[in-house]
């Protein structure tokens, strides 16, 4: 999802991993009410066909594609690029579309990355969304359950979406560790290890991917960078000049193993302790697993020990013990940090 919030003027309180979270939610919530509440397989003519295509990904990638859509064209383009789309469909939507045939083709949503997933599923013309007693409800035709169902089921599908999730663990381990990665090199590893040579090869569908599976923006050059999650501040990293000494970081099983389980193998006792302490004592809205996590990927983007200190007094319900504020400490020092170290790989 395109990361749009300007942060670089904001306190760090206002940038953790669980603020981006938030506004991320309440970004997609806000463009839910913009989306269709009928989809090209229930219309009757085609009066509304071109907004509903207007919506969609492909007008988004497309923008300046100049023909006049009808329900019959858009319904034949689903069709005939669904099996290419399922299989490239990210984690989250994935699982919704699984949910959805269970559940008969009406689900309603569970969490924030759901929503993301149903708006996807949207924007690709597969579902809508609508309000329910103050639930959101997402709903997929009938028109698709069965082709979808076969689709999913099929031994072609799960050899691709078992290729596609280790290279999803790659990536998400990569970014773990660095904080960003240039779009090409996944999208070359994409087509060529997992992509190539099969009916989901496609060029547009893998850079769709690339967009829905993970948070991504744009440098000056206009290159598509995708994103870790709790990294607030791109730009930051680009400029970054810290006379602390850079981290040599071995890519060997053990630590690619932590980074795609979101620790690494020096910052686990980090997190445990922190998690420890603040175990019945964050704001209710937040878990002591998610405040632990925010003071960690802020030691990751090299914030100052005084400005962790501040954020720390904002994650809690309680005014900080000496024995957060040491955790903190060990944290802002120990942590390796992005955009200073030095990878290696192990042979």
């Amino acid at each position: 999802m395109l990361r749009e919030t300007n942060v670089q003027r904001l306190h760090w309180a206002d940038k953790t991993m669980s603020v981006i979270r938030q506004e991320q939610l309440e970004a997609c919530e806000r463009r839910l009410s913009d989306l269709p509440r009928v989809t090209v397989f229930e219309l009757s003519d085609d009066l509304r066909a071109e907004e509903i295509w207007q919506c969609s990904y492909d007008a988004q990638e497309h923008p300046r594609l100049q023909s006049l859509h009808t329900c019959k064209s858009l319904r034949a383009q689903v069709l005939g690029r669904l099996a290419a789309e399922a299989a490239l469909l990210s984690i989250e939507e994935h699982l919704l579309a699984e949910r959805l045939i269970t559940l008969g083709g009406t689900a309603e949503l569970l969490d924030w990355e759901e929503t993301q997933a149903a708006e996807s599923l949207v924007r690709r013309l597969w579902c809508t969304i609508s309000r329910r007693d103050g639930r959101t409800v997402v709903h997929m035709p009938g028109a698709l359950l069965t082709p979808l169902t076969l689709t999913l089921s099929s031994h072609q599908h799960q050899d691709l979406r078992e290729k596609l999730m280790r290279h999803d663990a790659v990536i998400r381990g990569l970014l773990y560790i660095g904080g960003l990665l240039h779009y090409e090199e996944p999208l070359y590893h994409l087509m060529t290890d997992v992509l190539q040579d099969s009916y989901a090869c496609d060029l547009t569908l893998a850079l769709r991917y690339l967009r829905t599976a993970y948070d991504y923006t744009y440098d000056r050059r206009g290159d598509m960078l995708l994103l870790h999650p709790g990294l607030a501040d791109p730009e930051r990293l680009f400029s970054l000049h810290c006379p602390a000494p850079e981290y040599a970081v071995e890519l060997s099983e053990d630590v690619m193993r932590g980074a795609i389980d979101g620790l690494l193998p020096e910052e686990e006792p980090l997190f445990d302790r922190l998690y420890g302490l603040f175990t019945g004592a964050t704001r209710p809205e937040l878990t002591p697993e998610g405040a632990a996590e925010d003071l960690l990927m802020l030691a990751k983007q090299g914030v100052s020990l005084q400005e962790m200190q501040e954020v720390l007094g904002t994650l809690l319900s309680i005014h900080p013990t000496e024995e957060m504020r040491q955790a903190v400490t060990l944290v802002h020092a120990h942590t390796p940090r992005w955009g200073l170290m030095r990878t290696a790989s192990a042979q």
